[in-house]
């Protein structure tokens, strides 16, 4: 049988964060972010731009702005029109070419990203969102010396830039050094104490060398906000992981109150399954992992799995048969099918 536990091992922002807010150390501190425009009421928020724009059509930073709410949007063709606008305008403002760079991101053409990127850098080469981006470009490709070298630039503007002490984590636990990981980590949440992303890390390097500051450490990325579900999954999984049967059920029920969650049932079924021996229970957590995804074979084959140790060996087979239906090759399945024809 197999333990799926969908654990999220090190979910690094990188990838999604690229074409986040875009900061410039010379920015002007009155000039409202992208991000703070987003909030409370986007859409009104998008429609006084758009108010802006028709006042000022001369206004280079307006495009720029609107690019990347249709970034935000998913929406990188319309976001391309602006900043191509914005830079016909502005061609010297290095937060444009960020800007640009980041829509080349989300269209995978990830070389003119890198370039303008660099572009925007020799307009300013102080620009940290700049440095931080290119940084992260290069930790894809696994260009390590090339990335710490940005990171370093970048940390230099700005000591205490969080995002880079967590990029730095990221390219030490890629090489292996997982003590200056943790340092790194520990640099990033002494800045920001709530810094979500290094807490999880932390919590997942510590839980890897057995020490139990682990659960503190992940009980601390839960209390930045207390409705994260991503954050309990992983404390529940820690807890899984730790024998510690009671509060794993305990975080995967308090999931299932805020959310809709297959994985938070199917784990509450194997508990029940291959700890508690519970076979009806976990029975009942899987057939409701599988009410919310019937394509959940993992579920599927553990339905199967607890209904034979249940004694309902007929309806297993069923269950068995319809997954091989889906997944012909599906081993585990094949062996449980011979196991009951014989």
């Amino acid at each position: 049988m197999r333990n799926k536990y969908f654990f999220f091992l090190i979910v690094f922002s990188f990838v999604i964060s690229f074409s986040c807010n875009n900061s410039n150390t010379k920015s002007d501190n009155n000039e409202r972010t992208d991000s703070e425009l987003m909030q409370s009421d986007p859409m009104a928020a998008f429609n006084i731009l758009n108010e802006q724009i028709k006042e000022e059509p001369k206004n280079a930073q307006l495009y720029n702005q609107r690019a990347n709410f249709f970034l935000l949007a998913g929406q990188a063709n319309s976001a391309l029109a602006d900043v191509n606008m914005a830079l016909q305008l502005d061609s010297l403002n290095a937060n444009i070419w960020v800007t640009l760079a980041d829509v080349y991101f989300e269209k995978e053409r990830f070389v003119d990203s890198r370039e303008v990127l660099k572009k925007s850098l020799e307009i300013d080469p102080n620009n940290t969102s700049a440095l931080l981006k290119l940084a992260r470009l290069y930790l894809i490709y696994r260009e390590y010396n090339i990335s710490m070298a940005y990171l370093d630039r970048a940390l230099y503007e700005d000591p205490i830039l969080v995002d880079a002490f967590h990029l730095k984590a990221v390219i030490m636990i890629e090489q292996g050094d997982t003590t200056a990981a943790i340092l790194s980590y520990q640099k990033a949440v002494d800045i920001n104490p709530e810094f979500y992303d290094a807490w999880i890390g932390l919590g997942i390097l510590y839980s890897a060398k057995g020490n139990p500051l682990a659960e503190q450490y992940y009980i601390n990325a839960v209390n930045i906000d207390t409705n994260n579900t991503h954050a309990i999954y992983i404390l529940a999984l820690y807890y899984q992981q730790n024998n510690q049967l009671g509060l794993a059920e305990e975080k995967y029920r308090t999931i299932i109150r805020k959310e809709v969650n297959e994985n938070a049932w199917y784990n509450l079924g194997y508990i029940n399954l291959v700890y508690r021996e519970n076979y009806n229970e976990a029975i009942s957590c899987f057939q409701k992992a599988l009410n919310i995804n019937p394509d959940y074979n993992d579920a599927l084959f553990n339905l199967a799995l607890s209904l034979e140790m249940s004694g309902d060996k007929e309806d297993a087979r069923l269950i068995y048969l319809e997954l091989l239906k889906k997944v012909p090759n599906h081993t585990a399945a094949l062996e449980q099918i011979n196991n009951l024809n014989n």
